[in-house]
Parts: C-alpha cells; sequence; structure tokens
C-alpha cells in the first residue's frame, strides 16, 4: 500500500514538473513528448501494448514537430500575417488531435491488425488498458481546447480574415480568453498524456500474462478420467 502511495505521489511530482518545463521551455512540447515516450518505449519494450502507445505517439508527434517548423520557418520568409500563422499552427494541432482521438479508439484492433499479420503467436497480449480510455478523453479535451483557440482566432480577425467592418469586428478584438490560457491548458493536458501512460506501465507491472492453451492442454491425459454424457 506504501508502494501505491508513493508511485500515486511521484505521479502527480512529475506531472507538475512537466507543465512546468512545458511553460518555461516556451511550449517545446514535442521535444519533452519525444523524450519522455522514447524513454517509455525502451524501457517498457517487453510490454507489447505499451510499446504500441508509445510508437503511435511517437510518429504523430514527429509528423506534428516537422509542420510546426515548417510552419515557423516559412512563415517569416513569406511575411505571412500573425493571424493567418496561428490559423495554420492551431489546425495543424485540431487535425493532430482528432487522428490521434480516432487512431486511439481504435487502437487494440490495429494492434491486432499489426500483430496479426507480423507477430501471430502474440495476437493474445494485445487487450485494451487503461492508457486507451483515458487517452482517448484526452484526446478529446483535446480537440475542445485548440478547436476554441482556432475558433477564437478567427473571431477575433475578423476584419483581417472576412473583411468585416471595423465597427462589427471591434467588439471581438478582445477575444483571447483561450489564448490567454492556451499555454497552461496545453500544458496541463499534455502532462496528464503522459502520466497516464506512465501510470499504465505502473499497472501493467501487475496483470498476470494471459494463458497460452495450446491443443496438448486441451486434449485430456490418459492418467485423467473421461466422463461421458
Amino acid at each position: 500500500m506504501k508502494t501505491t502511495w508513493y508511485f500515486y505521489l511521484i505521479v502527480i511530482a512529475f506531472a507538475i514538473l512537466l507543465s512546468i518545463a512545458h511553460i518555461k521551455t516556451d511550449m517545446a512540447y514535442h521535444l519533452h513528448t519525444l523524450a519522455v515516450v522514447l524513454s517509455i518505449a525502451y524501457f517498457s519494450r517487453n510490454m507489447l501494448n505499451i510499446l504500441h502507445i508509445s510508437i503511435l505517439l511517437i510518429s504523430v508527434t514527429v509528423i506534428e514537430l516537422a509542420l510546426y517548423a515548417l510552419i515557423v520557418t516559412l512563415s517569416p520568409q513569406y511575411n505571412l500575417p500573425y493571424y493567418f500563422t496561428n490559423g495554420v499552427i492551431f489546425t495543424l494541432h485540431l487535425f493532430v488531435d482528432i487522428s490521434l482521438f480516432l487512431i486511439f479508439k481504435n487502437r487494440v484492433r490495429l494492434s491486432i491488425l499489426f500483430v496479426g499479420k507480423y507477430q501471430p503467436k502474440m495476437r493474445e497480449y494485445v487487450y485494451m488498458t487503461h492508457a486507451d480510455i483515458l487517452l482517448v478523453g484526452l484526446f478529446l479535451l483535446f480537440i475542445v481546447v485548440d478547436g476554441l483557440a482556432f475558433l477564437e482566432n478567427l473571431i477575433r480577425n475578423m476584419d483581417y480574415i472576412f473583411g468585416v467592418s471595423e465597427e462589427v469586428a471591434k467588439p471581438f478584438w478582445n477575444w483571447n480568453w483561450v489564448h490567454r490560457s492556451y499555454l497552461y491548458i496545453k500544458s496541463f493536458l499534455l502532462a496528464c498524456m503522459l502520466t497516464v501512460i506512465l501510470a499504465t506501465v505502473y499497472v501493467e507491472r501487475f496483470r498476470p500474462a494471459p494463458i497460452n492453451e495450446s491443443e496438448e492442454d486441451l486434449t485430456p491425459k490418459k492418467s485423467e478420467p473421461q466422463h461421458k454424457s
């Protein structure tokens, strides 16, 4: 029991420190996420489901990081307005959120398809973990946050984007509630995401291995009486 409580305290401390790291390093969460998930994948490589979850997160994060770097690089070169750049970035985040939501909603099915093709003997080790359920909920929250940020950017800059008159657009120039708290909300959600995976690794250590019943185990032995109906 004490060990479990110590683990909970460590997880909470880790989530807080990770949130602070996101905020203090100007939202360099791609690098933080990659570092943590790569570590989890390496040390939990014998846990098939955790490994698949980690690989999926790493793959999507690398793609998101590459596209984000491309947007940030091209924006000043082409003198793109800030509202357009922000809109593209929010669209990227929203697309990634939706993709991850759909991927993890079907993660077990995807893992079964992969294992069935390349590792048929490991098929029985694929199952839904606590992380699968919780990550779907977290990515739904990501969709809400990034969707609101995208809409707020459109509303706040409607005079530039849609050509609305200044009289109509001016009351909405101060609509920045999501923008002001975006950094903190995303940091918290990202910390929760990584913490959920770590907590699942801890729980999976105590899960009994699935029983592999071979044909020999199912056939009655000579010394065993056979009951006829």
